[in-house]
């Protein structure tokens, strides 16, 4: 199989006009167009298992969430095959849902996404809206991993895609919209700050204490830190 190198010199910036789009987007959502922005007791069936940022790693019985998509399809034709996501959100501001309502909850590739004063908010309103015992399963890009690959290790074949450690550091921080680096260190301390307990790293796609809430995109192994909380 032939492996596309990364080039960070190939890399287009974040406009101006993309921000300008995705905060229209977000006051649109918020303030527009809001029928799919609260989680109904009498919509959503139980167990409620919900998946914050849920991307294309759709699936059937979840509530999957992810950022306003209404306008977005409206001006782009080709995405009206896309599957409608239940319930449309901005992670910076709070969930609409009451608290204890939710079973389970799933997030991954998206904590990153935010500042590490959002990721925080996020965190506490996971736990508000968990029901007491029930648990989070989160993953995100694994810093550590990549700053050992940066010292000259190799934790896997992934990180083949990169010509340098300097690279992989780079496309960490810099692109897809990262805006926080975790490690297991900083994602442990968060969650048990914020008063979440047994809190541990758990094997990708394998191991959890939920199995239900086990749904890694596979594609994303090589740079993946996995853990499990538990709302008291």
């Amino acid at each position: 199989m032939i492996v596309e190198k990364y080039n960070m010199f190939n890399k287009q910036p974040f406009s101006l006009m993309n921000l300008i789009y995705f905060e229209f987007r977000s006051w649109f959502g918020l303030h527009i167009q809001r029928q799919n922005t609260r989680i109904n007791k009498k919509k959503f069936k139980e167990p409620k298992l919900l998946d914050l940022g849920v991307g294309g790693n759709y699936s059937e019985g979840w509530i999957n969430a992810d950022f306003f998509q209404s306008l977005h399809l409206r001006f782009w034709k080709k995405q009206k095959k896309k599957k409608r996501n239940e319930l449309e959100l901005d992670l910076r501001f709070p969930i609409c849902c009451e608290d204890s309502a939710i079973d389970g909850i799933y997030s991954g590739h998206t904590l990153e996404h935010l500042t590490p004063f959002h990721a925080f908010n996020l965190l506490k309103e996971i736990i508000r809206i968990l029901k007491p015992g029930c648990w989070l399963r989160i993953n995100v890009p694994d810093l550590e991993k990549c700053v050992d690959f940066y010292i000259g290790n190799k934790p896997n074949n992934g990180f083949n895609i990169y010509n340098s450690g300097c690279e992989c550091i780079h496309d960490l921080t810099q692109n897809s919209g990262h805006l926080s680096v975790w490690d297991k260190e900083m994602l442990g301390k968060t969650l048990s700050d914020i008063g979440f307990i047994n809190i541990k790293v758990v094997r990708f796609g394998e191991e959890g204490t939920d199995k239900r809430l086990i749904k890694e995109e596979f594609v994303r192994e090589w740079c993946t830190l996995v853990m499990e909380a538990q709302k008291p």
